[in-house]
């Protein structure tokens, strides 16, 4: 797979910054960044962090991102 198909099967680095550099103005960090190594906790944290950026929902907790995972 080319470099430039992997950055069509999600949101770019540039969103993703943009999102956590958002998210980190209003709440601070409040998950572990190694979560962000794996691909499904990547997309859930960004889900949690857009809803806590609209006003859906609090600060996002690793235990919000791993939930039942049994992997981690």
């Amino acid at each position: 797979m080319s470099e430039e198909n992997m950055q069509e099967d999600g949101p770019s680095e540039t969103v993703l910054i943009m999102l956590v550099q958002q998210y980190a103005a209003k709440f601070g960090i409040t998950f572990s960044s190694s979560l962000m190594n794996n691909p499904a906790h990547k997309q859930k944290l960004m889900q949690l962090m857009g809803q806590a950026l609209s006003g859906k929902r609090g600060a996002v907790t690793d235990a919000d991102v791993m939930g039942d995972d049994q992997f981690d």
